[in-house]
């Protein structure tokens, strides 16, 4: 008999900025890691720096009203995929893989660190919502 890989498995947050900081999306990922011990290092760091960078971003472009993001995290054997959803304001324009912004530019940098991040980056205006589908490959564990 051939042991099954294990399933993937979903966890779910929802984020209200405010009161809800950039800490409560930490908390959720180290919930998921908690019961995911075999993601690698690297990959959690990685994942929470793009987690950080959108929440931080949804507050930081929506400073006088609160903002939903919802954020679910699939775990499967071969990758992690991070998708959130959030009321806050457009992004305009859509954001481009790659677009560094000049040397002196006080903001910028954060998307292009998911984009360096991440193996796949989707960003799509739908219903009056940024929705975000960032996918990670894993790192091979090692025994």
């Amino acid at each position: 008999m051939t042991p099954q890989p294990p399933s993937q498995t979903s966890h779910h947050a929802a984020i209200h900025t405010p009161p809800h900081t950039v800490d409560d999306a930490h908390d959720f990922l180290q919930s998921v890691w908690t019961q995911h011990p075999d993601v690698a290092a690297e990959d959690r760091m990685a994942l929470e720096t793009v987690l950080s960078e959108l929440i931080t971003n949804v507050i930081q472009h929506n400073p006088d009203r609160e903002v939903l993001c919802e954020v679910d995290m699939t775990i499967t054997p071969t990758h992690c995929l991070l998708n959130t959803t959030d009321s806050g304001n457009r992004l305009d324009p859509p954001p481009q893989a790659n677009a560094m912004p000049p040397e002196l530019a006080e903001s910028g940098r954060g998307l292009a660190l998911i984009y360096l991040l991440a193996d796949e980056v989707d960003y799509r205006w739908s219903g009056g919502r940024n929705l975000w589908a960032i996918q990670r490959l894993r790192i091979a564990a090692t025994d």
